[in-house]
């Protein structure tokens, strides 16, 4: 399906990569990006798969992860709408290297790899851009390497919440998209421990848990308990 910016907004409308587009490539791209729903647990491609395109979270959350030999389970990072994956696909021809798995009901956008070159074609300064982006992951891949190893179990749960709601939220009410046991796998702990920790962090008002839902009732404190 064609991403039609005529009916809603288009799919790259939260993508920081594409905000810098002209107009009328901004309707190239609308023209060039395909779109498909997937429902919860559909997996969008596997670690080692041949990869042409970059994906696009429009709706929704999707779980990167790798595998161990022994079938154990690393969770990269949770996509949210505006995030992306693939982009080794478009610089370096690579298989996709992570597993993606939807966590809800979402709408993802493709982009092939001889139409990312068009519109670099129309637009070099896209190129630019695109390291940005691509640059922007990476220092978040290495600020969450060092809260793994600096940061106490508390602080990462405190690092993770207000991550969700910085990315994916425009209230205080983070609706988890992710079940526990991957917010601790993400976390490196135990859900018994996240668990606990969450109980702890309520019990100091904090925070509110009610069932799959997370109000965040101080945040500069929860700020505070990560610096």
């Amino acid at each position: 399906m064609m991403c039609d910016s005529q009916i809603k907004a288009p799919c790259f409308v939260k993508v920081p990569l594409f905000q810098h587009l002209a107009p009328e490539e901004s309707t190239l791209l609308a023209s060039l990006l395909q779109s498909r729903s997937y429902h919860k647990g559909e997996i969008v491609v596997k670690e080692g798969e041949g990869s042409a395109k970059l994906y696009m979270v429009h709706q929704g959350c999707v779980k990167l992860s790798k595998y161990a030999e022994n079938g154990k389970e690393h969770i990269v990072r949770f996509l949210f709408p505006g995030d992306f994956f693939g982009h080794d696909a478009l610089l370096h021809q690579k298989p996709y290297g992570v597993h993606a798995e939807v966590l809800e009901i979402s709408t993802l956008c493709t982009l092939h790899r001889q139409d990312f070159d068009r519109l670099i074609d129309h637009n070099p300064m896209l190129a630019y851009h695109f390291l940005l982006a691509v640059s922007d992951l990476l220092e978040q891949s290495e600020d969450w390497n060092t809260a793994l190893s600096l940061m106490n179990p508390e602080q990462r749960i405190a690092k993770l919440l207000l991550n969700f709601h910085t990315r994916n939220m425009e209230t205080n009410g983070i609706k988890l998209p992710v079940f526990k046991k991957d917010m601790a796998l993400l976390a490196g702990i135990t859900p018994e421990t996240l668990s606990r920790k969450l109980a702890i962090l309520q019990s100091e008002g904090l925070l509110q848990v009610a069932g799959n839902v997370i109000h965040l009732l101080q945040l500069e404190e929860l700020q505070q308990r990560i610096q």
